[in-house]
């Protein structure tokens, strides 16, 4: 009905929009669209209705899907978020000049949707930021083909870099699913489970979920401490959120098999796991309309819905509240083979080999044939906040990832003989693709991440990244003066006690934003624009305001420092 009307009105985008807010239709056909939405959710959903496809709110810490060798606490997630960003723990790598330059956080980053921003992530060994991670570069010298433990050797993956976002939906880990082996995983028949990721840590056979074993694998992977002289231990307030995160010091089981992790690094992987599981995008156009809030998305995101749970067929494999896989799904249901093609070598920001095993996908790692070429579905919030799509970085945009599967056409020619029987033409129309474009950028983009990042760290250094160049790129410096990062948003509304819209959290003031993403009533979701009111007091004292963002806390409320 609407794209009718789109294709025969010859007006200007904005011309369009303003006919079709005062067309007396617009509700209706926006009422339809819900109704017909909803009704083809409910026929994918396996009797669950809009709840198999809806998030819990981050406070909602019970609701959120996690480990019960490591149950989610605030105290957890308050650790882990500063661990993970937090560049002091880079102390593991082969130059001294760069220590303490690079954190989790250098490759899953907030400003490209918590990935690399560049196809292949750089910790240990890479130099400068930009704006949003996409200037990331190799240092001169490195040589990424270097032997094991080579001091040359930087820290490089032959694959992108998976977001962090909503990893709480996926019960196995990495693009092959090799980390997690916690009872009733798939993993659980897979012969060569307990040797995946780096020997020293024999990650697997702690019994661990997902995201719990990728952390504790990654602390030597990624040439990070935890332990033994870390700033974990060497840092006041490291040492009180510790003990808050484990007040009866025990960290959990640690096998007797020879594995080199310590009680102090389990706990320190287990916080940051807790704190991935929060990282959802819960504020999304698409998740306040599972909410009831049915003005969430436009007409046109709401046409784009319903070719994604309906003609186009994408909920046949995008399912689940993330819309990777759905919880409790069987290996059959998380990895496909649709032909997306490797890292391209030749490509003068690649670096190293892509051996034969990452090519193989879930088969590499199962040696299973059956599974050669299978990588697992990716879910698919803030997809527009990076230019990286797919585990080999072969396409730049969701336009081009859709009229990849519209056409149907592998590009892996090695993957040819393996493709799914889901990997068919979907015959979608141009304007068909305009609005499930639409739907996946617009209506999947949770705008306030930001909401998920310190505003400082612990140790005080800069992050994601410290290299010299990065601190210049971030404003971290500026000569050598320390600026600071980005307002930070509050995980509790409670955190407000006076209702101002200004709260405080973890020593720093934070910008409480609404359950609909609108602070301010005028109806835009803007992080500029929604700024609380001004019925807050000037601070009596600029010592008030510890971490120098103009706003303070006095008399257990939020004051504004006047200058």
């Amino acid at each position: 009905m609407m794209e009718t009307r789109r294709t025969k009105i010859g007006l200007s985008c904005g011309a369009i929009v303003a006919c079709l807010v005062s067309s007396p239709n617009y509700a209706t056909d926006r009422a339809e669209l819900s109704q017909q939405l909803q009704r083809s959710i409910e026929l994918q959903s396996g009797g669950q209705g809009l709840n198999a496809f809806q998030m819990p709110a981050k406070d909602d810490l019970a609701g959120i899907p996690q480990d019960p060798a490591n149950p989610i606490t605030r105290e957890k997630v308050t650790l882990g978020r500063f661990l993970y960003h937090d560049t002091a723990t880079g102390t593991e790598g082969t130059d001294p000049d760069r220590v303490s330059t690079w954190s989790c956080a250098s490759c899953h980053h907030v400003k490209a949707g918590f990935k690399a921003g560049v196809p292949q992530g750089i910790g240990d060994g890479g130099v400068g930021f930009g704006a949003d991670g996409s200037e990331r570069l190799l240092v001169d010298g490195l040589d990424a083909t270097a032997p094991a433990g080579d001091s040359l050797l930087p820290d490089l993956q032959p694959i992108a870099s998976p977001t962090i976002l909503n990893v709480a939906f996926q019960d196995v880990m990495l693009w092959n699913g090799s980390f997690g082996n916690a009872p009733g995983s798939v993993n659980g028949s897979v012969a060569s489970v307990d040797g995946a990721g780096p020997p020293p840590i024999k990650a697997n056979t702690f019994g661990l979920s997902g995201i719990e074993t990728q952390v504790l694998a990654g602390t030597n992977v990624h040439r990070l401490r935890f332990d033994r002289w870390s700033v974990l231990q060497s840092n006041s307030e490291y040492q009180y959120l510790y003990q808050q995160a484990f007040p009866d010091g025990d960290t959990g089981y640690i096998p007797d098999n020879g594995t080199a992790v310590s009680a102090e690094a389990l706990g320190a992987a287990k916080a940051i796991a807790a704190y991935e599981r929060i990282v959802l995008s819960n504020l999304a156009p698409f998740q306040r309309w599972l909410s009831g809030s049915r003005d969430a998305m436009s007409v046109q995101q709401l046409e784009g819905a319903n070719l994604f749970f309906g003609k186009a067929g994408c909920a046949g494999c995008h399912s689940g509240p993330a819309l990777s896989s759905r919880l409790g799904a069987s290996a059959d249901e998380m990895f496909f083979a649709i032909g997306f093609n490797d890292f391209d070598v030749e490509h003068p920001h690649i670096h190293g080999v892509v051996d034969d095993a990452t090519k193989k996908g879930r088969g590499g790692f199962t040696k299973n044939p059956a599974d050669n070429y299978k990588f697992k579905i990716p879910q698919l919030y803030n997809l527009t906040d990076t230019t990286v799509f797919g585990h080999g970085a072969s396409f730049s945009s969701v336009r081009e990832v859709i009229e990849y599967k519209n056409a149907g056409v592998a590009q892996n020619p090695d993957a040819v003989d393996h493709l799914s029987d889901k990997f068919v033409p979907l015959g979608l129309s141009e304007h068909e693709i305009d609005d499930l474009v639409v739907f996946i950028e617009e209506g999947l983009h949770d705008q306030w991440l930001d909401r998920y990042v310190p505003h400082s760290v612990p140790s005080d250094q800069c992050f994601p990244v410290a290299d010299l160049q990065s601190a210049l790129d971030l404003g971290c410096i500026t000569g050598s003066n320390p600026v600071n990062h980005a307002v930070q948003y509050c995980e509790s509304a409670s955190s407000d006690p006076d209702g101002d819209g200004w709260g405080w959290e973890n020593e720093a003031s934070c910008l409480v934003v609404a359950a609909n993403g609108d602070d301010n009533g005028d109806q835009q979701n803007d992080p500029q624009t929604d700024q609380p009111s001004n019925r807050h007091p000037a601070c009596e004292s600029a010592a008030s305001d510890s971490d120098g963002d103009g706003w303070g806390w006095e008399n257990s409320r939020s004051c504004k420092v006047v200058q």
